[in-house]
């Protein structure tokens, strides 16, 4: 059975990925925008990985031929104001080329809120008019309406956790009052794997929560619990969701961009209406307490999936961003001999970053990552899914990694609110008994505005890379000397 999964690069995605690349006889094929993206996550499995952007139709011709199941996860959670035209024409691309192909069964996973007198969020509106969309052919469509999806690395899990293990006490917004039937994520992955086997005939949406209905503000005290830790809560109804997404971005991974979608769609009651559909499913959901403790008994080094993987979740996209040309190329190039092997000379290179900081004048990489997240970027908070190895793909501060070589390079592109783009790249060559450490920051741009950034910063970037390679060199000798 062929298999074509969209949006794989997500957290949902990765890991019904991984779950159907390990059953006999599925074929799983995975639709990416940037494939380098993705296929470091899936390199040891069966797994085909193409080429295609849903924004673009002419990329995606042809996709659908010989699929017999497709999934359709894609979620545009950080795009700006347009977000809705952008999941409205990607689904409307994806179903004009499905229509043309003999794909048997389309699934869909969505959100779950009460339209009452018109309420919903702009966000949880969006993800219902994909699902009509969807549901608009003559393939059958499952549309898998979901509350808050408990798990390790979820977008929900990881806003509960950073609130309630970093501050002892909370004034918290009216949305924490909302009534939600959080859902584990395994729970979510068996709804959508045994939908594969269901024969239906026709289109139909289907529920699925947990069995507690609860409100966020009691999700985190039964988090509290769990963990053995006491916090006191203030409700106050003063806090808008601007002002709350500000809050998330400065206390949690979640930037203000993405979070004020998150707010807008917690402020609807998040329950079960319908339950018949889900009733057919021959899945025993669990409740939160259980939920919150399995995720907090995967302690795995290495998340299997985080909600931030996700390309869309961080750069406001436009098929535009393809053609762009840049004008305008600046670069700062140092490099360093150590007298150490390469890979003592990589290892502060593999550590930087996250909890251990830039090595030099970290006081201001956090204040660029605190107005990064003041005018919406998405700052200094997200550590690296794997910490012991660069995948491409991954994130790490405001970065992401988009080129990686084990113990001899690693590229780095900014997601930071810029006029341009910026890299940050480090890679070793061998010289004599021992190598250069060559570390190359380079800024494109188009922009009058980005040339007076490069300019007016250009002081401050020379003592900080200069400081930073110095420290990096410092540390690669002294690890050499450990040993």
């Amino acid at each position: 059975m062929n298999i074509l999964i969209t949006g794989a690069s997500g957290y949902i995605g990765s890991r019904l990925t991984n779950k159907l690349a390990k059953i006999k006889n599925y074929n799983v094929i995975c639709l990416a925008r940037k494939p380098q993206n993705i296929q470091n996550k899936f390199e040891h499995l069966n797994v085909e990985i193409k080429q295609g952007d849903l924004l673009d139709s002419k990329s995606i011709i042809n996709i659908c031929e010989n699929i017999d199941i497709a999934y359709y996860l894609v979620h545009s959670l950080s795009e700006k104001a347009d977000f809705h035209k952008y999941e409205i024409e990607c689904a409307q691309n994806f179903i004009k080329e499905a229509s043309k192909s003999k794909i048997k069964k389309i699934i869909y996973l969505g959100g779950l809120g009460i339209n009452k007198k018109n309420s919903l969020s702009k966000h949880l509106t969006s993800r219902h008019e994909v699902g009509n969309i969807l549901r608009s052919s003559n393939i059958p469509c499952i549309e898998f309406q979901a509350s808050i999806i408990i798990g390790k690395g979820g977008i929900s899990y990881e806003i509960m956790k950073s609130l309630v293990e970093r501050l002892p006490a909370m004034i918290t917004p009216k949305w924490v009052s909302s009534l939600s039937q959080p859902i584990w994520i395994e729970d979510v992955l068996s709804y959508l794997t045994i939908s594969i086997n269901n024969n239906y005939n026709s289109s139909k949406i289907v529920q699925i929560g947990g069995p507690d209905i609860i409100s966020y503000k009691k999700l985190m005290q039964i988090y509290a619990k769990t963990i053995g830790v006491r916090r006191f809560m203030l409700s106050v109804p003063v806090l808008t969701p601007r002002l709350s997404s500000l809050w998330l971005g400065l206390v949690t991974p979640v930037y203000s961009r993405v979070g004020r979608k998150l707010i807008d769609s917690l402020t609807t009651d998040s329950i079960i209406t319908d339950p018949l559909p889900s009733n057919s499913y021959p899945v025993e959901t669990i409740n939160v307490e259980k939920s919150i403790l399995l995720s907090l008994n995967n302690n795995n080094d290495i998340i299997e999936s985080r909600w931030n993987d996700s390309i869309s979740s961080s750069i406001p996209y436009s098929p535009k961003d393809k053609k762009s040309q840049y004008k305008y190329k600046y670069k700062d190039v140092r490099e360093k001999f150590v007298l150490v092997d390469k890979e003592k000379a990589f290892e502060p290179i593999n550590k930087i970053g996250g909890k251990n900081g830039w090595y030099f004048a970290n006081t201001l990489w956090k204040i660029r990552g605190w107005i990064d997240l003041l005018i919406g970027g998405v700052g200094l908070r997200r550590e690296r899914r794997d910490s012991k190895l660069f995948t491409i793909g991954d994130t790490l501060d405001w970065w992401r990694i988009c080129d990686s070589i084990p113990n001899e390079m690693v590229k780095l592109e900014s997601e930071m609110k810029l006029p341009g783009k910026a890299f940050l790249k480090f890679e070793l060559l061998p010289k004599d008994n021992g190598v250069i450490i060559k570390q190359t920051a380079t800024f494109i741009t188009n922009k009058i505005t980005g040339i007076l950034y490069w300019k007016a910063l250009f002081p401050i970037h020379v003592i900080v890379f200069k400081g930073m390679l110095s420290k990096i060199a410092n540390k690669a000798i002294k690890y050499n000397q450990i040993d």
